[in-house]
């Protein structure tokens, strides 16, 4: 734009990793909260609602963690990508 502003289209901005992306071979889905849990998470229940092509964004208001944090940051690994230290203490809530 001549104005220098920046002009998104809304279906390709944000790029956020859509669910489906998890389902891939040799890919897994983590949850990682900011008190330093992280756990990997089983999609099945939400390809069962039918929410493969959604946002994995969308999604973090479904998790709770121990510490009490009712949203939690969602990451699509590849399967060398696991963590080293402890994991777990994240569930689905919904």
């Amino acid at each position: 734009m001549a104005d220098g502003a920046a002009q998104y289209i809304a279906q390709a901005w944000p790029a956020w990793p859509r669910l489906f992306q998890a389902l891939a071979a040799r890919s897994s889905l983590w949850a990682v909260c900011g008190c330093g849990r992280e756990a990997v998470i089983d999609p099945r229940p939400w390809v069962g609602q039918g929410l493969t092509r959604q946002a994995t964004a969308q999604l973090e208001s479904r998790l709770r963690c121990l510490c009490g944090a009712r949203r939690v940051r969602l990451e699509i690994r590849g399967l060398a990508e696991a963590p080293s230290g402890g994991v777990g203490g994240i569930h689905v809530f919904r």
